[in-house]
């Protein structure tokens, strides 16, 4: 009776402490990001989600500011970060696009509603859209990539450059504005994101 004691009730809770001594603080610490191929990006990481660029060079930070542009809000519902043309961005968790078109001031740009009330924002995309509303995306898929800063179109576009040039919104030149909103509340991204 004593074996039998010891196996069923003092193994499992030994095991147990074994396990969270030496496997959980590695299981924690495991950050990384490791290319599947060039169209995911797999993502191990303590955080729900993943950044949505290789960069992470923030030049305009969540709330007020001083507009940069004519058109732009004095305050910012996201963070905009320095990237090329063409950068791809991806989706940074699983969801669902909502929407892919032109997007006023944010100009073009892809719309992924994930779970939790939560909808991210893609802003100033190529208009080369890689998704379609209704598509399923997965963390680390290739949705868009960074657009240009002049564009032919849309129709009746009001953003202009002081030389009279189509801009894709309310932009001074290519970057990725992401935002995020939680039940259609604006949050500050970078709460949000693995650091």
């Amino acid at each position: 009776m004593k074996k039998l004691f010891l196996y069923l009730y003092l193994l499992p809770i030994f095991l147990s402490i074994i396990i969270s001594i030496f496997f959980i603080p590695y299981i924690s610490n495991s950050n990384y990001v490791l290319t599947y191929n060039k169209n995911i990006v797999i993502v191990k990481s303590d955080s729900k989600f993943i950044w949505p660029i290789k960069s992470k060079n923030i030049t305009s930070k969540f709330g007020y500011r001083k507009s940069p542009t004519e058109g732009a809000s004095s305050y910012h519902g996201g963070v905009d970060i320095a990237a090329k043309e063409g950068t791809d961005i991806y989706a940074i968790a699983d969801g669902i696009v909502k929407y892919a078109g032109w997007y006023g001031a944010n100009g073009y740009s892809v719309l992924i509603s994930h779970k939790d009330g939560m909808l991210s924002t893609y802003a100033h995309v190529s208009n080369d859209f890689l998704v379609s509303i209704g598509d399923e995306v997965k963390m680390g898929e290739t949705i868009a990539r960074v657009g240009p800063r002049y564009i032919e179109g849309p129709a009746n576009n009001p953003y202009k450059d002081s030389n009279g040039n189509s801009t894709n919104g309310a932009t001074t030149g290519s970057h990725l504005h992401f935002a995020l909103s939680v039940n259609g509340k604006r949050v500050d991204p970078l709460e949000y994101m693995k650091k």
